[in-house]
């Protein structure tokens, strides 16, 4: 018997070398693409009892930080430098509650030598949660 959480289909699950992302909790990752070519890099997190609010229902914070990552994966370039995010609105439309499985994909929209511009949808089981956008600064350049 394992005390980890089972592993959302077709995802997997490597600790982040970030001590704040590992704090918030399990973040799943995988990469597909889009019909049209586009990739697309998704983040999971499974909502535990330290996610929530008074109401049972998704921290703001917790989904504020999912759009941070969200955007960042597809802004990430494997084996290139760091990206921080400079600028991120958010759209809550919804939130998780508790044993949702959050699900964020996210995808770049334009890419120049020192900005890099990210969006990103959130659902549980299909149903939208957030949107958000992003600029994120692409560390030394």
């Amino acid at each position: 018997m394992t005390d980890q959480p089972e592993l959302p289909e077709g995802y997997s699950h490597t600790p982040s070398p970030s001590a704040f992302i590992n704090h918030i909790g399990r973040i799943y990752h995988r990469r597909t693409t889009a019909e049209d070519g586009t990739e697309l890099v998704w983040a999971a997190l499974r909502i535990e009892p330290h996610h929530v609010n008074t109401w049972g229902l998704a921290h703001a914070a917790v989904m504020a930080g999912m759009a941070d990552i969200g955007t960042a994966g597809p802004a990430y370039v494997d084996g290139g430098p760091p990206v921080v995010v400079i600028d991120l609105a958010t759209q809550f439309i919804a939130a998780p509650k508790l044993g949702d499985l959050l699900e964020v994909k996210g995808w770049t929209t334009k890419r120049t030598r020192s900005l890099v511009f990210a969006q990103a949808r959130a659902e549980v089981a299909g149903q939208l949660i957030f949107t958000a956008t992003a600029i994120h600064k692409i560390v030394g350049a």
